[in-house]
């Protein structure tokens, strides 16, 4: 349900990836780079070059960062998200291949280096012709050569590729920080819902106590018998036992957070700001799916131009890069009549008989075949993906509803009652403890039912193609 994340490589080497359920296919050849303008890719690329925002984005991944995430203090999606960038391994990897990708770029564009050959010639072996000339004042030539090759439909395709790469690598990028993105959310949740769980339980402990002490005073005073105060005082210990379990998964849940931003990770400090946190997007609507807009379907599209570029360097191959010269001639054996001074002009041309880019050909066209399909397989799995998550989502809310409306509301009165009951000697203590263990049950299934939602909610704006708030260093997608 979520894409695959990765980075354009250098042409023609292929890297698949699979970061959840689906295949990615990534690192084609670079391609012709289609245009990504007005709503295709960089919002402000006229404005920012890509180069300067690999800088800049390296110098702001070095500068301070918080010494720990406060969920308490409720972090905006774009702090987190500005977190993640600065702190991730995987985009500090992602952000290094970018400038990979740009390099080549750059490499595409300079034009191949001229040459230049010096040669001194007619060196005299043995006595010279006509006798008593000086071998090396009197006979030798020098040649002064400077050569240029040029390449005849090879540069246009290979920027093209090169540019398409970079996109590519972009868009990859920015995929790799919305699952990051998604995953970090999904890490909150669980700790959001641990601290549900563990106040859930602390206030059904103080109740099991407090009526354990109550039970306590009546045996002393004669009105009931020792078991039921036996059974009071183990009703409070088994829920004191879960407490306790309660608390070390909230541990657990702050560890995975903590691995997953960079920073350790404080929890919200009350149920009600981290059942706050949950209900915020549970209450929102799904975003609508806009698989057009997903960065790593794009990154696909990218990758397939480029390969399609490549395809067209790798075919051009056949037609030969002529090497032009040009040279100047000092004579000195003017004895024979050879010209002091001279020039000299030339070209020469490979012959492609055997290697005319055949092979390039072949694996450019595998690569583009393979990302037309990757993309085709990856929009019909979200398609089903994004049918099934809904249907989930909206009976997990229903069934939500029907416990926080009315399940809870009642269960907790039936304790309320009961607990005065006994109290008054009016009802029997099994009856109450029954009533307490399931509304306690019943608050730890409210907890995992929000949590459930939530994770479902995330799957389906992943499958959508939500995207969180970008930075302002980074090119922003529309």
């Amino acid at each position: 349900m979520c894409g695959a994340v990765g980075a354009v490589r250098r042409p023609l080497k292929p890297r698949f990836s699979r970061p959840c359920n689906n295949w990615h296919f990534v690192g084609l050849a670079a391609a012709q780079a289609p245009d990504f303008s007005g709503g295709k890719l960089l919002a402000h690329r006229g404005a920012v070059s890509l180069s300067a925002w690999v800088l800049t984005t390296a110098l702001a991944a070095t500068a301070p960062s918080p010494e720990s995430l406060d969920l308490s203090s409720s972090p905006a999606d774009l702090q987190l998200v500005e977190l993640l960038w600065a702190r991730s391994p995987d985009l500090v990897a992602a952000r290094a291949k970018l400038g990979q990708a740009e390099a080549e770029v750059t490499r595409s564009e300079v034009f191949p280096n001229p040459g230049f050959d010096f040669q001194w010639g007619t060196l005299a072996i043995g006595p010279t012709n006509p006798a008593g000339l000086d071998k090396l004042t009197e006979v030798p030539n020098y040649t002064f050569t400077f050569s240029q090759p040029l390449e005849i439909g090879k540069r246009g395709p290979r920027q093209a590729a090169s540019r398409a790469a970079r996109d590519a690598a972009l868009l990859d990028a920015i995929e790799t920080l919305r699952q990051r993105w998604f995953d970090l959310l999904e890490r909150i949740s669980e700790v959001a819902t641990a601290e549900i769980r563990v106040g859930a339980l602390d206030a059904t402990v103080r109740d099991a106590q407090r009526l354990a002490d109550l039970q306590l005073e009546r045996q002393k005073r004669g009105d009931i018998a020792g078991l039921d105060v036996d059974r009071a005082v183990l009703e409070a210990e088994k829920y004191a036992s879960n407490l306790g379990q309660e608390r070390e998964r909230l541990s657990a849940a702050l560890l995975l957070c903590t691995q997953s931003v960079g920073l350790p990770c404080r929890p919200f400090g009350t149920p009600d700001a981290a059942r706050a946190f949950l209900t915020a997007r549970l209450g929102t609507t799904p975003p609508a799916a806009n698989l057009d807009a997903r960065p790593d379907l794009r990154s696909l599209q990218a990758q397939e131009a480029s390969a399609r570029s490549s395809l067209t360097l790798a075919r051009n191959r056949w037609i030969p890069d002529p090497t032009f010269r040009v040279g100047y001639v000092l004579d000195q054996f003017l004895a024979s009549g050879s010209q002091h001074q001279s020039l000299f002009v030339g070209v020469s041309f490979p012959l492609p008989f055997f290697d005319h880019g055949q092979a390039d050909a072949r694996a450019a066209s595998a690569l583009a075949e393979a990302a037309t399909e990757a993309q085709l397989l990856l929009r019909a799995a979200s398609a089903r993906d994004l049918a099934s998550l809904a249907q989930q989502r909206q009976a997990a809310l229903d069934r939500r509803s029907r416990l926080m409306d009315r399940t809870l509301p009642l269960a907790r009165d039936v304790v309320q009652r009961l607990e005065s009951a006994v109290t008054r000697g009016g009802a029997p203590l099994p009856d109450l403890l029954l009533a307490r263990r399931t509304l306690g049950d019943l608050q730890l299934d409210a907890a995992d039912l929000d949590l459930f939602a939530f994770h479902l909610t995330v799957a389906q704006a992943r499958v959508a193609g939500e995207l969180p708030p970008l930075p302002e260093s980074i090119p922003h997608v529309p």
